[in-house]
């Protein structure tokens, strides 16, 4: 695996825990607020927003069209 590719899933992996961690619900109040909204709604959003962008990085460097072009020959 290239270490590109590897930092890819590092970085989604951690993105995707860290919007699903229970503990997350430790720190659910009103205050700070995040982009005008509570801090675990504008959390969730900046977070989600970091994802999609990964996701583009990956889609961008064709992440995955290698490995399934071997398997197909």
């Amino acid at each position: 695996m290239k270490k590109k590719s590897r930092l890819l899933w590092g970085l989604i992996l951690l993105g995707f825990a860290a919007i699903e961690f229970p503990g997350i619900f430790f720190i659910n109040r009103a205050e700070p607020l995040i982009f005008g909204l509570p801090f675990i709604y504008g959390f969730t959003l900046a977070v989600w927003f970091i994802l999609c962008i990964l996701m583009y990085v990956g889609y961008r460097m064709k992440w995955g069209y290698e490995d399934t072009k071997k398997r197909k020959e």
